[in-house]
């Protein structure tokens, strides 16, 4: 029986693992670049800022899923000079990654600037004011059991008894990781939807989207 249970700072390694296990469109990043610990910058804020607000899936002493909360977006959002100097950071490091990190990366540090110029839809995603967020990964072990949908009701449970109204997530939505059923049966709504030009690199004859959904709660 899979347990829901509140992050703990012992599950740091175990998160980290589940994320870049997941984070190429819910298969291992492994695929795409060698490097595990750059992958795990996306969600430092969450395990150290805001623990209290992470959420974990159990399966015999194991974590198999986790949700990272954010109970208002204005304590995790980045400026573009932030991007910019993370972007700029990561070019300067090139030359000392692997040949499949180097393309990784370039192929990021690319989109970023191309957003920032407004050369592509990104820079027209757009995420509700005054609302929290949730990023949630499952290994593929813990998916179609309703593990998912556990760890939203314990964060709503949570973020409701804070005051929280609204929270958003955002996620890519592909053929290769078919999702939207996932966030439609459990309350969201769309909110908006952008063709994104992240997965270019890798992927460049997929049409992959980025939407954010969102639901009062």
């Amino acid at each position: 029986m899979i347990l829901i249970r509140k992050y703990r700072l012992s599950d740091r390694s175990s998160v980290e693992n589940i994320q870049f296990e997941t984070w190429n469109l819910g298969k291992s990043a492994s695929l795409l670049a060698d490097d595990e610990k750059r992958f795990h910058e996306e969600i430092k804020y969450y395990l150290e800022k805001e623990p209290e607000s992470c959420f974990v899936a159990e399966d015999k002493g194991k974590v198999v899923g986790y949700l990272l909360g954010c109970l208002d977006d204005k304590n995790h959002e980045e400026s573009i000079n932030a991007f910019l100097f993370k972007s700029i950071g990561l070019f300067f490091q090139l030359p000392f990654m692997s040949k499949k990190d180097r393309r990784h990366w370039w192929g990021v540090i690319k989109v970023v600037f191309i957003a920032l110029l407004g050369k592509s839809e990104d820079a027209r995603f757009k995420t509700p004011p005054d609302s929290g967020h949730i990023h949630i990964n499952l290994l593929p072990q813990a998916r179609g059991f309703g593990v998912g949908t556990k760890l939203l009701k314990e964060f709503f449970k949570y973020a409701r008894s804070k005051k929280v109204k609204i929270i958003h997530a955002d996620s890519w939505q592909t053929r290769l990781n078919p999702n939207k059923n996932f966030w439609m049966k459990n309350g969201f709504k769309e909110y908006c939807s952008v063709k994104t030009a992240f997965w270019r690199t890798h992927y460049p004859e997929e049409d992959i989207r980025s939407v954010c959904y969102v639901k009062k709660i």
